[in-house]
């Protein structure tokens, strides 16, 4: 997967290239790293293999996609088996591919918009009321897509990238790699809390090891972080932490929970109907009114205290929100129905394509409402089957509502929606892996059983999300 796209001839134009390296600028970030690899080898003027045909380029990159999720689906099957190895060796494998995913070419634009909004930032230029075509000198433009609007990321993120941006200056290579890094290391920690969750929930270690290799090994995971540089791993792993805290810790840990996914929020919004499951877990044991208002009331100063102190080196008025509202219609781009879409556009006009993607974005706007309803439904039917005489501090009560509801709102966020990405299908992996092996039976002789039964649910998502990404990344777009 690295190496066929090191080897493209980036002078030849995008003919046949897939969708991974189609978007705006998309050559130049390919350039820029080829550049960086011949500067390593001593050909500094390397612009890839000219003789290498953009469809071998296709074929080697589907098929090292296709590769790693057989290795993936592999490698949970044996430690859900209960396969004896050592944690070391189950860590092994996502270390090495992350090392060696730092060297894939950053051919989507996120992590330059990171590089390019967060030095903006550190010169004192509001990056949610500036977009980044303004500033046409700029360095880092040239390898930006979005140029034509200003920062979507909550300011938490907006600030980390700052941070990066002064530590490693402006040079491309050297912060995209401080990015990848970065990424990458939450992607393995993100694993890890997992692994410390599942632990603790079933007092397994064959189970937690599960959990470990089905979120460590996830090729999404692995390719978004530290291959593509995209900073969903930062928000899972805020937001994993935040629930923990509820998972294991009961009522008392609700507004810990609820004040940490907020911080994940202020990476990036999706979180956010999180701390309305979390806050329906006061319905838990009936409290009284009164009892329920006052602690709802603290939970909601404790969001705006997370939220306020977030935007407040960033306010600008309602204008610092108006691009984070528009941007989920930008894009129609899940593969499902982008495929249709192309399909009605060779058939029918243009009028009728664009028809038939504002029908669809209706009903996916819908379905997702629908879908949050039915998770946030799930806690409060689960706490109305509660009594106040029951020990509602005590996870066991709660922790199946909570993870299906979880599961539930992520995978909606991630699948649901017109403007579906593959690195947001690196979300609902955490949830599920947590769900799959509290839900598993936890006598000695399920445990030491081989071949022990999935839920029917589990392979079709995992092949779901396989196939999307082939398609997402792989589908060649220019003939």
């Amino acid at each position: 997967m690295i190496v066929p796209l090191l080897l493209i001839p980036v002078r030849n134009g995008n003919a046949g290239m897939t969708n991974i390296v189609e978007s705006v600028g998309a050559l130049d970030r390919v350039a820029l790293w080829q550049e960086f690899a011949g500067g390593l080898f001593g050909e500094p003027d390397y612009a890839g293999w000219d003789a290498f045909h953009p469809f071998a380029a296709a074929f080697l990159f589907s098929f090292g996609l296709l590769a790693m999720f057989i290795v993936h689906a592999l490698a949970f099957r044996a430690a859900w088996n209960g396969a004896r190895a050592p944690l070391w060796k189950w860590v092994l494998g996502p270390i090495v591919s992350h090392i060696l995913m730092i060297g894939m070419v950053p051919s989507n634009a996120d992590v330059f918009y990171y590089e390019m909004s967060g030095d903006l930032a550190n010169r004192g230029i509001n990056p949610y009321l500036h977009r980044l075509a303004e500033f046409p000198a700029h360095p880092l433009l040239p390898y930006n897509h979005w140029v034509d609007m200003a920062t979507v990321y909550g300011p938490l993120w907006t600030q980390a990238n700052a941070l990066v941006m002064g530590i490693t200056g402006l040079d491309p290579v050297v912060a995209t790699i401080a990015f990848k890094v970065v990424l990458g290391i939450s992607a393995l920690a993100l694993a890890g809390v997992v692994l410390l969750i599942a632990k603790g929930l079933t007092g397994s270690r064959s189970r937690a090891i599960a959990a470990f290799v089905l979120v460590a090994w996830q090729p999404n995971m692995i390719l978004e972080s530290s291959g593509q540089a995209h900073n969903d791993p930062v928000m899972m792993l805020l937001c994993t932490l935040g629930i923990a805290l509820a998972l294991l810790g009961g009522k008392s840990g609700i507004r810990g929970a609820i004040v940490l996914v907020t911080v994940s929020a202020m990476v990036k919004y999706v979180t956010l109907p999180l701390v309305g499951m979390l806050g329906l877990l006061r319905l838990y044991g009936r409290p009284p009114v009164s009892g329920l208002a006052r602690a709802w009331t603290l939970d909601g100063i404790a969001v705006a205290a997370v939220a306020s102190a977030s935007f407040l080196p960033f306010w600008g008025g309602a204008q610092t929100f108006q691009e984070m509202a528009s941007e989920p219609g930008r894009l129609f781009a899940h593969p499902f129905w982008h495929l249709q879409a192309l399909a009605v556009d060779q058939v029918f006009s243009a009028g009728v394509r664009e028809g038939f993607e504002s029908l669809i974005r209706v009903l996916m706007q819908l379905a997702t409402v629908a879908g949050l309803g039915y998770a946030f439904w799930i806690v409060v039917k689960s706490a109305r089957s509660t009594t106040t005489s029951e020990n509602v501090h005590s996870p066991e009560s709660w922790r199946r509502g909570i993870l299906m509801s979880w599961s539930v709102i992520l995978c909606v966020l991630a699948f649901v929606p017109v403007n579906s990405h593959a690195w947001y299908w690196t979300w609902p992996v955490v949830p599920i892996s947590l769900l799959l092996v509290t839900e598993a039976p936890l006598d000695r002789e399920a445990i030491a059983a081989p071949n022990r039964a999935f839920p029917r649910w589990f392979w079709p998502y995992m092949m779901l999300t396989a196939a999307l990404t082939l398609v997402y990344h792989a589908r060649i777009v220019r003939l």
